[in-house]
């Protein structure tokens, strides 16, 4: 009988004063931070030191991406294959389960990659149907025992959608399909009293924004009986929790007009398509037509795409945000509410505050800070890794002084 062959580990150096970031715990390595890379290709299996021979880790190097290295364990005894792999999905699995034995939603997102120690790796549960997103090139030698264990604890169907820019700059290819014996599309899923369909082969990211549940559900407590508008309605998640809770009407504006026609189909599908009404527009620009048109309300949810992927965008970003709230204070209702998300890890809690602040100067008005809503617990935070809070978003009512 053959002995199992050992992983075979490429020790790596920092350079001096390099470590601190990673031995407090974050996962990435990136190329500037090593003394050599010389001998590693993509996929190889690396032991991570300090100048100074301290260990830090053990993980997987990518040569083509500017995170070179994606740590996956501190401990030197632990190896990273298939065993590993298989322990850290079955543990995140564990994590949502009260979530979804809860009957609140069977809409979950089941790995979120860093936050799960799977860096790279994005799974979302959609009733029985998974979709993997995998934007790591070393981790996606991993995917059948991914697959594996999603399938024992459930799940039986698994499609893969890595797609987009990330895949270039991990020097790999966009791919679709399904991992398993293949489904069939949309998919259907609950997220309270509401069912929503998906189509992960035409949609965004993984076919719908899991992130924004306490934000959809803090749209509908302050909808009740009032007219609102649902600026960057996507497919109308947030559009059609407003109306089952109680809208009086709900407005929803969105660019691409097979997001408009999916948002109609679900509003229908939950009966409030008589209290909802999705426009092809560019909230960017569309705003001030809706000022010119007459139309005012009660309450106004932005949610736009990030507006700053990177640090440098950011004085771009809050201009743009900032544009975007000067516009709906001016047709907001006195009286009223506005709830303003950003879904980049760059935009920090204090320039969102910042720009509402100043928006709100300009326009007279007086605004309280009502909550601070972040992503819920099946996208959890590590304070060690700050990219994994990317999701920000505040609730502001009109105050009477």
């Amino acid at each position: 009988m053959k002995e199992a062959l050992l992983p075979v580990y490429i020790r790596v150096k920092l350079k001096p004063k390099e470590e601190d970031r990673l031995l407090a715990g974050h996962p990435w390595v990136f190329a500037n931070e090593v003394d050599k890379s010389s001998g590693l290709s993509q996929g190889t299996l690396v032991e991570v030191m300090t100048a100074k021979g301290q260990p830090v880790g053990r993980g997987i190097a990518n040569p083509s991406s500017k995170i070179l290295i994606r740590l996956l364990t501190r401990d030197f005894s632990q190896d990273v294959d298939n065993g590993l792999i298989r322990r850290r999905v079955e543990e995140a699995v564990a994590q949502r389960r009260p979530l979804l034995d809860s009957g609140e939603t069977d809409g979950v997102r089941l790995l979120f990659g860093e936050g799960d120690g799977l860096p790279g790796l994005i799974a979302d549960a959609f009733g029985k149907t998974v979709v993997v997103s995998c934007f790591s090139a070393g981790l996606k030698p991993f995917l059948p025992a991914v697959t594996e264990v999603l399938v024992k604890q459930g799940f039986p169907s698994v499609y893969e959608k890595t797609m987009g820019e990330i895949c270039q700059k991990e020097a790999m290819p966009e791919y679709q399909g399904w991992l398993t014996e293949p489904g069939s599309f949309p998919l259907t899923f609950k997220e309270g009293s509401a069912s929503f369909k998906v189509r992960p082969d035409q949609g965004q990211k993984t076919g719908f924004y899991l992130d924004f549940r306490e934000g959809r559900r803090r749209f509908q407590s302050l909808s009740k009986g009032k007219k609102v508008l649902d600026a960057f309605s996507y497919t109308g998640a947030a559009s059609i929790q407003a109306a089952l809770g109680g809208a009086r009407e709900v407005v929803g504006l969105e660019s691409s007009q097979q997001a408009v026609e999916e948002a109609q189909e679900n509003a229908k599908a939950n009966g409030v398509e008589s209290k909802t009404r999705f426009e092809k527009a560019d909230s960017f620009k569309d705003l001030r037509e809706l000022r010119k048109a007459g139309e005012n309300f009660d309450g106004i949810l932005l949610d736009p795409p990030p507006l700053a992927k990177s640090a440098h965008e950011i004085p771009e970003g809050k201009q743009a945000l900032k544009r975007l709230v000067s516009l709906s204070l001016g047709i907001l209702n006195p009286g009223g509410f506005l709830i303003t998300a950003t879904c980049s890890h760059h935009f920090p809690w204090n320039v969102l505050e910042a720009v509402l602040r100043e928006s709100i100067e300009e326009s007279g008005r007086s605004f309280r800070l009502a909550e601070r809503v972040t992503q819920p617990l099946d996208h959890p935070i590590l304070l060690a890794v700050p990219e994994t809070e990317y999701l920000r978003a505040i609730v502001l009512t009109e105050s009477a002084f």
